[in-house]
């Protein structure tokens, strides 16, 4: 009997200090930056050049930006990208539509390719405030502004899509809340309580006034594609969905992403003619 109470007593012991662990450690679990100087000099011929951003609360952070070919009327894409590496990793992504002359900021977070600071939800919002400042600083107002979300990228995406008017809102594997997504791999802890950093997107969303679009891969194995489905569903209109059948979390440019997002833009542009 003794025994049993022993491990009993044990197994709650050390079901509440990884609980600890988990809490304390939580933002090492969430953000994967690459502490590397992503290098321009490859992308220079594309027209990219390196930027500097000033954050309200001190900080400078370092991006990269190309102006919007003329043809385009300033439309300009602002990249929130995901939590691992820097904007080097994102460049070749992205190719085909700045070789189709929409201007593009890819913002560095604070922690990330070598930018100071350390990155938290309410640190990222900052930064992409500033990310704004920027583009309106260059003359490209908001309602030319094409947000693209990526995976945790989306729910700054989302959080500023609240919060002004913008030519379209791209929200590639969304999520609803970071504590849902947390708690579907972690189902055997109380992580939805215990998230800090919680990029509530679902109570949000329905906010927005500008036209949505979700893209997700249906075998996407780190944010699941039942996240984004209900995220689409929560959005308003006017909204658009691309389910890409055998994708993955980051492999959307193998199924034509890039494709299917130029003819969409393409299309919203001659609509307002």
């Amino acid at each position: 009997m003794k025994t049993i109470y022993f491990l009993l007593i044990s197994g709650i012991f050390l079901y509440a200090l990884l609980i600890l662990a988990l809490f304390i450690m939580q933002r090492s679990f969430l953000y994967f930056p690459s502490n590397e100087r992503p290098d321009l000099s490859q992308y220079a011929a594309i027209g990219l050049e390196e930027v500097k951003l000033k954050t309200e609360d001190g900080l400078e952070l370092t991006a990269w930006f190309m102006k919007p070919d003329p043809a385009r009327d300033g439309g300009t894409f602002l990249l929130f990208h995901g939590n691992a590496g820097h904007i080097g990793h994102r460049v070749e992504k992205f190719r085909r539509i700045l070789e189709a002359g929409y201007g593009f900021l890819f913002l560095e977070y604070r922690g990330y390719g070598g930018n100071p600071g350390k990155p938290s939800e309410a640190g990222l919002h900052i930064d992409a405030k500033a990310a704004l400042d920027f583009l309106s600083s260059r003359e490209i107002p908001r309602e030319k502004v094409i947000l693209y979300g990526e995976s945790l990228g989306c729910g700054i995406a989302v959080k500023a899509a609240t919060e002004h008017d913008f030519a379209a809102v791209i929200l590639e594997a969304p999520y609803t809340s970071i504590a849902d997504v947390a708690q579907r791999q972690f189902w055997f802890l109380p992580v939805r309580w215990l998230v800090r950093d919680r990029y509530d997107t679902l109570a949000i969303i329905n906010m927005i006034t500008s036209p949505v679009v979700v893209m997700h891969g249906e075998q996407d194995d780190i944010i699941h594609v039942s996240f984004g489905k209900r995220v689409f569903e929560a959005a308003p209109e006017p909204k658009t969905a691309w389910f890409f059948e055998g994708a993955g979390h980051n492999n959307l440019k193998e199924f034509g992403f890039d494709t299917q997002l130029l003819n969409y833009l393409e299309r919203n542009r001659s609509r307002k003619r």
